[in-house]
């Protein structure tokens, strides 16, 4: 009995819940550690393509727990973006901080796969139902602009299943 009044409570969220349009990915231009430019969505390498956007230095670790349980080479294989968003009061440092990223970053394939984005958090975050800074977001995009699929935070093996069907499925 006890069962059946919990399934008729979950229904009844999920029913209240509100229904929420797919996301549309915003049109950023940018360069990547190389210094080519991009136009966001329709740039993106792949159609479709799992773009990780993170806000702060220290999330790094967070998006290469995706790449490790996903074994993703960034000189071949499935596509995929790093958008490092610092912000648009960040322009006034822009070579300093893209000096400071590819001192870190020697591969020249995978400077080609990030793209330092000088707009601010909300104007990135806004169009895809997002807010704040403090996790990382996983995404996969079409050239278009379609979202279909994101979640935020490190890898989880669910998710990253998650992923990989969706990601699949639209190829």
């Amino acid at each position: 009995m006890f069962g059946l009044i919990r399934a008729t409570l979950v229904m009844s969220l999920l029913w209240a819940l509100p229904v929420h349009a797919k996301s549309i990915f915003p049109t950023l231009t940018s360069e990547d550690l190389n210094g080519k430019t991009h136009t966001l969505p329709s740039g993106l390498p792949g159609d479709p393509t799992i773009v990780f956007i993170a806000y702060k230095q220290r999330q790094q670790a967070a998006v290469n727990t995706w790449i490790n349980a996903l074994g993703l080479d960034p000189s071949r294989g499935a596509e995929f973006v790093e958008l490092p968003v610092v912000g648009s009061g960040a322009r006034l440092m822009k070579s300093v901080i893209d000096n400071g990223m590819r001192s870190g970053i020697v591969d020249r394939n995978m400077r080609a796969r990030t793209i330092t984005i000088y707009e601010s958090a909300a104007s990135v975050n806004a169009p895809l139902g997002f807010s704040g800074r403090n996790q990382i977001r996983v995404l996969i995009v079409t050239q278009s602009g379609e979202v279909l699929w994101s979640t935020s935070g490190p890898a989880t093996s669910a998710q990253v299943t998650e992923l990989q069907a969706v990601f699949t499925a639209a190829q």
